[in-house]
């Protein structure tokens, strides 16, 4: 059997990893030799309902989440997936929340099988020094062990006044040799990261994992010991049956900033409107809103800490 290569495409949580991998996904010729696994925390079946729109076959194989309590598990899908596909290619986005360094070594507990090529950790510049001061070793961890780092938001962040030099002096603090693109990820091909100059070899199949692990919205807890912070991020799901306008469903958004509800970091899902339904996603300082066609099932995901989950249904009903 030949070797796998497996592409890491890790970043915390909001960054827009899906968003990234939609990209490859678009501007590869041939993904039939490609397997994505992919693992977010809590917020499963929304994402994998954007790749689903985007035409993408997808697979289900049901692997636990790529995090500190399941190590195991993962292991098992990257070796199930090898032996059901034999793919040329296996691309891993693993949970937003899940420390990079632990899945480097499980991959490469298998040299003669998969070999470890683009480690990439995407970093969300308009909110980069709130979550390194907030959420360091964890931070510092996805980091320090990529070989690339892609930024998203870039052209706002630039434009903001987000001082990139200063940015980019912190990241090489941490990981001195790391490659960083510093350009708007629309401004370069994936051709241009993924091919290596010695053999020019295209990205290939998709099959899409997913997990339905958390039956009442908790996946895992992911904490990761540090004297400084202990963070212990929880996932909250919540069905919505009643119709919310545009503005209401805005004005709750806002409210996640203030902090009543706990630290929210990430909020995704969709809501009834009159004719349809809204799908938004949030992360601190950006909220977006789409309009869809009307959704059977619309549910609301909130990944932070200290939620208060009464607060958070009652603003929504």
């Amino acid at each position: 059997m030949k070797k796998t290569e497996i592409e890491i495409i890790s970043g915390f949580l909001g960054c827009g990893k899906t968003t990234f991998i939609k990209k490859i996904i678009s501007e590869s010729e041939d993904f039939s030799n490609t397997v994505i696994l992919e693992n977010e925390f809590g917020e499963v079946s929304i994402d994998g309902e954007i790749l689903q729109r985007e035409g993408v076959k997808i697979k289900e194989i049901n692997a636990g989440c790529i995090c500190c309590s399941v190590a195991g598990d993962f292991a098992k899908s990257l070796i199930e997936i090898k032996d059901m596909f034999d793919p040329d290619k296996i691309i891993i986005e693993p949970s937003g929340v899940g420390k990079l360094s632990e899945i480097i070594s499980i991959c490469n507990k298998y040299p003669e099988t998969f070999q470890l090529n683009k480690i990439i950790t995407i970093l969300d510049l308009k909110n980069f020094l709130m979550f390194l001061t907030n959420f360091g070793e964890f931070y510092i961890d996805q980091i320090e062990n990529a070989n690339m780092i892609i930024f998203s938001r870039f052209t706002d962040a630039v434009n903001s006044g987000t001082d990139l030099v200063d940015i980019e002096n912190k990241i090489r603090e941490i990981n001195p040799k790391v490659n960083i693109i510093s350009k708007e990820w629309d401004n370069f091909s994936i051709e241009d990261l993924f091919v290596e100059k010695k053999k020019m070899k295209k990205l290939d199949m998709f099959s899409h994992h997913h997990h339905h692990h958390h039956e009442d919205g908790h996946c895992c807890h992911c904490s990761s010991e540090n004297k400084e912070s202990n963070n212990d991020f929880e996932s909250i799901t919540i069905a919505i049956n009643n119709e919310i306008s545009r503005e209401t469903l805005t004005n709750i958004l806002n409210d996640f900033e203030s902090g009543k509800y706990g630290s929210i970091i990430r909020s995704k899902g969709s809501v009834p409107i009159e004719k349809g339904s809204l799908q938004f996603d949030y992360v601190p300082g950006e909220i977006r809103i789409n309009d869809k066609p009307y959704d059977t099932k619309c549910h609301v995901v909130i990944i932070g800490e200290k939620l208060d989950r009464e607060a958070l249904e009652k603003s929504f009903l």
